[in-house]
């Protein structure tokens, strides 16, 4: 039965590359010579932030570790796909660097700010890391092939709790600027109920508009003309939804039209629709008509969860700005056969 709803795909290759190269941003303009770093250490290193080398040998293990990983979804060729001029290979190696220049600005940061990492919090989760690795032969193979040593799983468990204790902070951050959070309760609208007809071609569109034009009700020409199953029976009616349940042509003309109206024709892979606003919420309104507050606390958890991640891009940005940053993704890039 169709419910017009988006479903759980599978990521396509060229998405997740495009979204990738869109987000790389090694090199920034923030590159400058680190001095407190002598030439022999800059060797083996791919990067160094501050005084702090990212050495090669730990580059090539998280690579070993992403390129079979992809190659396992999707292929033994696609490093060598190309997207844009771009091959997958060098987008992968560019994000990469791109994580660990990151992890160590966070890491230097947090350390700097008197955080110690709490020995029973590591022992737990080292424990827990060690425990799944044993229950994962897959995993510990290629760990044991690659070359992961206890040093390296150790770093891991110290990295991942730093992150913890820097996403932390950045929530405070958000949570400190409750003028941010009320004017975005009061004002964006999170949630549409809204009616559709969804016809299958054009023609048939256009000759139901103009019925609704010529004041013939809404819901009995959701119930006679649309085929979506799901939803003609109630006369089109989709109930509350939010952002990233329909398709996007769909959602944009649902969030931003006003109250009451009913829009043109809208064209999605489904077929064509039309659309009946019949109400718009922001969370304050939510309240307002009493909705439950497990519901009203999820919303606001999500817009918290938004703004978390523009604080924490903001923080990366300064951080990046405040220190020295040295990239060498040459030395971890094939050279190209002439």
């Amino acid at each position: 039965m169709f419910k017009f709803r988006k479903g759980l795909v599978l990521l396509m290759v060229f998405v997740m590359v495009m979204a990738l190269i869109s987000g790389c941003n090694a090199d920034d303009g923030n590159d400058a010579t680190t001095e407190g770093v002598s030439s022999s250490e800059k060797e083996n290193a791919v990067a160094v932030v501050g005084d702090n080398v990212i050495d090669i040998a730990t580059f090539n293990v998280y690579f070993q570790m992403y390129e079979t990983a992809y190659k396992q979804y999707y292929g033994e060729e696609i490093l060598t796909q190309e997207f844009e001029g771009v091959k997958f290979g060098d987008v992968l190696r560019t994000d990469i660097l791109d994580m660990l220049v990151q992890d160590e600005l966070i890491r230097m940061h947090v350390l700097s700010n008197g955080y110690v990492i709490p020995q029973d919090l590591f022992d737990t989760k080292y424990t827990e890391l060690n425990e799944m690795l044993e229950a994962d032969a897959e995993t510990q193979a290629l760990y044991d092939t690659i070359g992961v040593t206890e040093d390296f799983l150790k770093k891991q468990v110290e990295g991942s709790i730093i992150l913890d204790e820097f996403s932390l902070k950045v929530y405070e951050i958000v949570d400190a600027d409750e003028a941010a959070l009320n004017a975005i309760y009061a004002n964006d609208v999170v949630r549409v109920r809204a009616r559709h007809i969804l016809l299958e071609d054009e023609a048939t569109a256009l000759q139901v508009k103009a019925k609704i034009e010529e004041g013939e009700d809404f819901a009995a020409l959701a119930t006679e003309y649309s085929v979506d199953t799901g939803s003609a029976a109630a006369g089109g009616d989709l109930d509350y939804f939010t952002r990233g349940t329909m398709v996007t042509e769909f959602e944009e003309v649902a969030f931003n039209s006003p109250i009451g109206s009913v829009s043109d024709i809208v064209q999605s892979n489904y077929g064509f629709h039309i659309i009946k606003v019949e109400d718009a919420q922001t969370v304050n309104q939510m309240v307002e008509a009493g909705v439950e507050e497990a519901i009203i606390n999820s919303f606001k958890e999500k817009v918290r969860d938004d703004l978390f991640v523009d604080a924490y891009k903001a923080k990366v940005d300064e951080l990046k700005a405040a220190n020295t940053v040295e990239t060498f993704i040459e030395k971890v890039t094939p050279k190209t056969e002439e």
